[in-house]
């Protein structure tokens, strides 16, 4: 690699990619000259800058590069933020689990740079890594259910999904801990379903190598966290404990770990205690003010009592800090529609799209906001044609989505009928599905169904499917009481009585504030 890396290069000059020649990285192929890299029948092009960095690592061979050599080589000399090249160090990071999986890792040293380890290059570094079933990191296909609870999804994920907040910190991880970490983390920024198990997993090895780590521990409880999303309270229980535990070891070593107080924030639901978990996680942003995940479940919650502008700004401050979130850009296209900016929200599902082409969180927005948007016949178009939706999901995946899209096209009676009974027989069988068959209900017309799953979901009563306790570790979001269609229901009673009973009120009253719309 040194040998083709070096030609047309001084090793430690300025990087041009012009004059860079192609390098093998593992079984990833490097072309700096078109900006490209190939594994296998993937290709992927990556931003000028992205490549340089990659050069500049790689020219390397395994020595530690520093902040200022990098700047020097790849931004001549200029003055350069911090927040600048942790996102390029981060789109190199999303290359190495993503098409490079395999070939290469970034790892950084502590107070002084970052280092590319060429997987097999180094008999130090362990492949594959101990107890990952093989394929752990594929998302498989995505069944009906999943595409179903998408929107539930993007909730418990709740911009979930990336690089934790990196502290510097004495304590210099083992190399097999920090290739754990790294990959672990790497999964979660993906925001892909099913995969914060595996994710649990890597944090937890990690710490098994490497019991002083407490980036791992924060990560490891804030990871926790996210798997109460689903749970039963028997289970969720189980959990909060193992949260407290990790969250615990990672302040005995850290003082100062978000993520181990952000996971201590998450153990009880934002449902009916949004005004404590609002102050709590605004202390933590106090502290920790560029935590981008910080503010991606502060915008969460803002979503959920109404406050949908303040919410829509907490996540463009994530997306500053850390743009690749493909979850942070779901919440934000729905935010722009429901605050009624069409062609803002167009802009947006554009870039996400151009992005995470096959992400199915992105599918999922995509859809909805095509329907919020009054574009029916468009949003039965995109799931019809393979090459727009998100890879992996089979026709079962969203044939409700596609017959709910072509009645409401078509406008016959019998259609919007089937439909309606489609979206009651979905949410009989699973009432967390409320966020895609409430706003359908309303659509077709249907606003008493809409209201009755609202009132089965957010209170446990009423004659719409089967009783749902709701225990203390229970999830309910209440975001969908504030989008378009089922806020045109908000002069019926039993709207008024959910937002009074499901705490909602009150929260405003507490805290001097109003819904936006």
């Amino acid at each position: 690699m040194g040998e083709q890396v070096a030609t047309g290069a001084v090793r430690n000059g300025r990087v041009v990619l012009a004059r860079e020649e192609p390098f093998q990285l593992g079984r990833l192929t490097v072309e700096p000259g078109t900006r490209q890299v190939h594994a296998s029948q993937r290709s992927e092009t990556v931003e000028p800058r992205v490549m340089q960095v990659l050069v500049a690592l790689a020219r390397a061979e395994g020595a530690v590069v520093s902040r200022d050599d990098l700047i020097e080589r790849c931004w001549d000399g200029r003055i350069v933020t911090d927040d600048a090249i942790n996102r390029v160090l981060s789109r190199i990071r999303q290359l190495a689990g993503g098409i490079g999986e395999g070939s290469f890792s970034i790892e950084t040293i502590a107070r002084v740079g970052y280092r590319l380890r060429e997987d097999g290059a180094d008999e130090r570094r362990v492949v594959p890594f101990p107890g990952a079933p093989a394929g752990a990191a594929s998302t498989g296909g995505i069944d009906r259910r999943t595409f179903i609870g998408a929107a539930a999804g993007m909730a418990a994920l709740g911009a979930a999904g990336g690089l934790w907040w990196a502290k510097p910190w004495a304590h210099r991880p083992a190399p097999e801990a920090s290739a754990l970490f790294d990959r672990g983390t790497l999964l979660l920024r993906e925001g892909l379903p099913g995969q914060v198990r595996q994710a649990v997993s890597y944090f937890e090895q990690a710490v098994r190598v490497d019991p002083d780590y407490a980036e791992a521990w924060g990560a490891l409880a804030l990871t926790y966290s996210h798997q109460l999303e689903g749970f039963d309270a028997g289970e969720a229980g189980g959990l909060a404990v193992r949260i407290r535990a990790a969250a615990r070891r990672a302040l005995e070593l850290d003082a100062g770990n978000a993520d181990a107080r952000l996971a201590l924030v998450f153990i009880t639901p934002y449902f009916r205690h949004w005004a404590a978990k609002e102050a709590e996680l605004r202390a933590v942003l106090r502290d920790h003010p560029r935590h981008w995940l910080a503010h991606g479940r502060l915008g969460v919650l803002l979503y959920q009592v109404g406050r949908t502008e303040d919410g829509l700004a907490q996540h463009r401050k994530a997306v500053a800090i850390e743009p690749m979130l493909p979850v942070a850009y779901g919440y934000m296209i729905g935010a722009l529609d429901t605050l009624g900016r069409v062609q803002e929200a167009d802009e947006l599902v554009a870039t996400a799209r151009s992005r995470w082409p096959a992400h199915p969180l992105i599918g999922f927005a995509t859809f909805e906001h095509l329907l919020s948007s009054g574009r029916p016949e468009a949003a039965a178009a995109y799931l019809l044609d393979p090459d727009a939706r998100p890879a992996g999901m089979p026709a079962e995946a969203f044939a409700p989505q596609l017959r709910l899209a072509q009645a409401l096209a078509g406008g016959r009676e019998p259609a919007r009928a089937a439909s309606v009974a489609e979206l009651a027989t979905i949410g009989a069988d699973d009432i967390t599905s409320v966020d895609f068959i409430t706003p359908a209900f309303a659509l077709l017309g249907r606003g008493d169904l809409a209201l009755a799953s609202l009132e089965r979901y957010l209170l446990n009563r009423g004659s719409f499917g089967r009783p749902t306790p709701i225990g203390p570790y229970t999830r309910r979001y209440t975001a969908t009481l504030f989008t378009p269609p089922v806020r045109s229901l908000r002069e019926e009673p039993t709207y008024a009585a959910l937002l009074r009973l499901s705490g909602l009120d009150s929260y405003w009253r507490q805290t001097g504030t109003r819904p936006d719309v």
